[in-house]
């Protein structure tokens, strides 16, 4: 076990895996408000009966619970981070962690992507009769979250390409930017962000 790292990538120094406080508070203070947000908003939209919106929160709720971990696990090694990062960064915990924030993340985009596009044809057809159904919206929905779940379980079917693609770095988020990843990795993370950004743009 190489006792050297982590280093130098300023999140996470030898003592902790979250590098100062600021890291540790803003981990917490953000959880907080994001499961606890969510939960509220979802309940006073479902008291509304409204389809759409009411399924539409629980990506960030994933946020939320991602980093509640993280802050777990930083409470956890604090003080001696170095002697478990590389047991950490290799268990299964950080996987699934890491497999959380990379969820929330595609789903966010591609509800908005959808959202975004839905609103652009109802506002340049206005007399199309185009609208979302029920019926539609759940469809779309259903859709959005296999897709969000397909792209964050690709990096598991293949070891040999994507390596530990969850567990680079010590809050498990795949940003595979070192020259040293694998090259389906890198690849791969280079698709799906640069793909976020211009999606995220464009809406």
């Amino acid at each position: 076990m190489d006792l050297t790292q982590p280093n130098t990538d300023g999140i996470s120094s030898f003592e902790n895996l979250l590098a100062n406080i600021i890291l540790r508070v803003f981990v917490w203070v953000i959880a907080c408000i994001t499961c606890f947000g969510n939960l509220f908003h979802t309940m006073a939209i479902k008291s509304l009966l409204c389809v759409y919106v009411s399924v539409h929160p629980s990506k960030d709720g994933l946020m939320g619970i991602y980093l509640f971990f993280i802050g777990a696990f930083d409470l956890k090694f604090s003080g001696e981070y170095n002697k478990h990062a590389q047991v950490w960064m290799a268990s299964i915990q950080c996987q699934l962690v890491g497999s959380l924030a990379m969820l929330s993340s595609e789903v966010s985009v591609l509800l908005l992507t959808y959202m975004t596009l839905e609103k652009y044809l109802c506002i340049v057809f206005p007399f199309s009769h185009y609208g979302a159904g029920k019926k539609r919206t759940l469809s779309m929905l259903v859709i959005i979250w296999l897709l969000g779940f397909s792209l964050t379980l690709v990096p598991f079917w293949s070891k040999e390409s994507f390596g530990d693609y969850y567990g680079r770095n010590g809050v498990c988020f795949p940003l595979q930017s070192d020259e040293t990843e694998r090259p389906g990795a890198r690849g791969y993370s280079t698709g799906i962000f640069l793909g976020k950004e211009s999606s995220g743009h464009g809406a």
